[in-house]
């Protein structure tokens, strides 16, 4: 369990031991009276002050730049911060910003220095630093306020008047007025330690929706990806639960985006990289499909150089082409049990395919259950509706350099390729449009102003695989790193790692019969020997084991 998530959940209060149990208090008013006298008592670092009464006095301090005493001036100071619902705040405004620091310096008395320091630091933990109604001006105005806080807690650390408790708290914690305020947290939150974190916000009466909070995350998210390769991937899927809000704590949009960000940037410099599931859906859900969100992808995964992370996008890029591919021929198919020549075909060139669409027919567009759903949800932004055919029938469009290859996923139909300049205005619009549920003919798929019509049939020579590649290959200019299947040679077994995701969508996708019993140290088994021949060889890759006549088995 994460220990910063908990402490949203329970919801941090500033000397909750000092208040009698809540269950003793007869009404809420008996709580706030009695939080107000251990505050006033023991010198919190808390400010209980009347929202009106602070907004009453910012509205006079925004008109005349001034205040009509010191009460005013310690409002002024609590909602300095604040953002009011046209997006202003005091912060931003430079003005008003000097007019409050030259009010606070010119005060008498130290101990009404004091008051107004801790006033602002209050506005300084409140300000919503991660919220979209933070301008970039009062980002920037927070930070010079930031400068101020720091400067003139030296100022009063010189003088010679009796400081509150509070104050020595900040002096512990003075790396919250850094530029780098919650880094020290990070390493101790990612071992389940927050007990610093939560003795700093408790000690300086820090909100529990604090940007505070939300930089700890931020934090917790670097000193994972500090990690080396195999201990950052065993504590990578609590981060991503974490940093996509499923940690039990919504987070908010920047923070989702940062974190994910973060995570996805370091899984790319792994020496080992294979698909992971949950980290290229929340990449795709949070930052979005870099191939058809690219500005907004490198916005905000970028390298240490502030540089898009080009590593990083094209990685997802792949997974999200291998994935839909795989999904197309082995969910799509008219007979429903997959197409693995064409799925192995297609794979080795995915690095060549731009963009890709998929023209659904009514089967399809409807059919409901999770690996369809799935599919619909990776494909956003790139489905079409399927016109003019049976409703089992679906077709598979790629870019590929200067040409439109369109695969279909009835079998019997031929691969056909169009030049991408001599498309026909209707389907270019088509595909170009971005329209949600536009509509595709097949008869346009099939126009007879194609190039080529290539044809899934071996000869006694050559695979179709071979005499598909004897003509894309010099027109593409880009060859696979793998060779293309041989007449009669059998199915490769992905290579992909066993792991959970890939074992249930294999199961899924071929109909399965299993059984686990590994939670009570038995075995995975799959139900019945004979399987057909790529299955087959599958389960062995992965370690399965033939046993007649119960199926195959693996430890």
């Amino acid at each position: 369990m994460n220990a910063p998530l908990n402490m949203l959940r329970m919801g941090l209060g500033s000397f909750a031991t000092g208040l009698r149990a809540p269950e003793a208090l007869s009404d809420p008013s008996d709580m706030v009276r009695a939080k107000q006298q251990v505050l006033r008592e023991h010198g919190g670092a808390a400010i209980v002050a009347d929202t009106r009464s602070i907004m009453t006095a910012m509205a006079s301090f925004r008109r005349a730049g001034k205040v009509e005493g010191f009460r005013d001036l310690k409002y002024v100071c609590l909602g300095m911060g604040t953002v009011d619902g046209q997006g202003w705040c005091a912060v931003a405004d430079a003005r008003l910003r000097n007019r409050v620091a030259e009010l606070v310096e010119a005060q008498p008395e130290m101990r009404r220095r004091i008051r107004c320091f801790q006033a602002l630091l209050s506005s300084f933990w409140s300000f919503p630093l991660n919220g979209k109604q933070a301008s970039a001006e009062s980002k920037a105005g927070w930070v010079e306020l930031r400068k101020w806080l720091r400067a003139e807690r030296e100022r009063i650390l010189k003088s010679k008047e009796q400081k509150p408790p509070w104050f020595a708290a900040l002096t512990k914690h003075i790396a919250l007025l850094s530029e780098q305020p919650c880094e020290h947290f990070g390493a101790a939150l990612l071992r389940g330690d927050s007990s610093e974190l939560r003795e700093a916000m408790d000690s300086l009466a820090i909100p529990s929706d604090s940007w505070v909070l939300e930089e700890a995350v931020i934090a917790q998210m670097r000193a994972g990806c500090a990690l080396n390769d195999e201990p950052f991937k065993a504590t990578l899927s609590n981060l991503i639960n974490i940093g996509s809000g499923r940690g039990g704590v919504e987070l908010g949009e920047s923070l989702r985006l940062r974190s994910v960000a973060l995570l996805v940037s370091r899984y790319a410099k792994c020496r080992e990289r294979p698909e992971h599931m949950a980290l290229r859906d929340a990449a795709v859900g949070i930052v979005g499909n870099p191939w058809l969100r690219r500005a907004s992808w490198d916005a905000w995964v970028v390298d240490a150089r502030g540089k898009p992370d080009d590593q990083s996008r094209e990685m997802v890029n792949g997974w999200l082409k291998r994935r839909l591919i795989t999904d197309f021929f082995e969910l799509l198919s008219v007979d429903g049990t997959g197409d693995s020549r064409r799925v192995d075909y297609w794979l080795r060139f995915e690095p060549a395919i731009e963009d890709m669409w998929f023209a659904l027919g009514a089967d399809a567009q409807y059919r409901r259950g999770e690996q369809f759903n799935d599919f619909r949800n990776r494909a956003k932004g790139r489905l079409l509706d399927l016109d003019g055919t049976t409703a089992d029938n679906n077709a598979f469009v790629m870019r590929v350099g200067r040409y439109l290859l369109v695969e279909f996923g009835a079998k019997g139909n031929a691969m056909y390729v169009f030049e991408w300049d001599a498309l026909g205005q209707p389907l270019l619009d088509t595909l170009t449009s971005g329209r949600a549920r536009a509509s595709v003919s097949i008869h346009r798929l099939k126009d007879s102003n194609n190039v080529e019509r290539l044809i899934h049939r071996d000869s006694a020579a050559q695979s179709w695989e071979q005499k598909f590649d004897a003509y894309l290959v010099p027109r593409i200019g880009r060859r696979p790193s793998d060779p293309p299947r041989r007449a009669g040679a059998p199915r490769r077994v992905r290579s992909e790692g066993f792991s959970p995701d890939t074992w249930a969508f294999f199961a899924r996708t071929h109909g399965l019969r299993v059984e686990d019993h590994r939670s009570r140290q038995g075995a995975l088994w799959v139900l019945g020997v004979e399987q057909p021949s790529h299955v087959a060889a599958q389960l062995e890759a992965w370690g399965f084991k033939p046993r007649a006549p119960r199926g195959w088995f693996k430890e």
